[in-house]
């Protein structure tokens, strides 16, 4: 009796390490929205543009920045800079996937998802970076910005004396 051991052809390879691929990408993907990595990117995002904002208002006349949930779903940033005679927006950039939802909470503890057409206006104090007004444009105080994605939520957290913004994970 002859056995037939010719083994495994380059072929069957390449098409076994390509679905291992497709598997792993796929995995991979999902972990990420499991996890709720979006909405720390979504977090982060929003602490980077309010510092930078921070910075500049410090050296304009007026200075307010807006965070916006447009009609089309996008989350994005809007830095509003005002003199006496002009008005004009400087920068808009978007912060956050379709797939984050963002809520912010007031400052007796209730929660507001943020709608399309919803925005928070930021208000920096000039001579100190403090905050001078968190409001949203319901007209609430606004305490903190919620990023919720995936089953985790990430909370954006302003210090009103100091300026300062931090994120923190629940």
């Amino acid at each position: 009796m002859r056995k037939d051991n010719r083994g495994i052809t380059l072929v069957e390879i390449m098409v076994v390490i390509a679905i291992m691929a497709i598997v792993a990408g796929v995995g991979i993907t999902g972990l990420n929205l499991v996890n709720g990595r979006p909405a720390q990117q979504c977090a982060q995002k929003i602490i980077y543009s309010l510092e930078r904002h921070r910075t500049t208002a410090m050296s304009k006349v007026d200075a307010s920045y807006t965070l916006e949930v447009q009609s089309s779903g996008k989350t994005v940033c809007v830095e509003r800079v005002s003199n006496d005679r002009v008005s004009y927006t400087t920068t808009e950039s978007e912060i956050g996937a379709k797939r984050v939802k963002l809520f912010y909470e007031t400052a007796d503890g209730s929660v507001v998802p943020m709608t399309a057409g919803m925005f928070i206006t930021f208000q920096y104090d000039r001579s100190s970076g403090a905050f001078r007004s968190i409001t949203a444009s319901t007209g609430d105080e606004v305490a903190r910005v919620i990023a919720k994605s995936g089953g985790r939520e990430v909370k954006v957290r302003f210090v009103k004396i100091t300026g300062k913004v931090y994120w923190d994970l629940d």
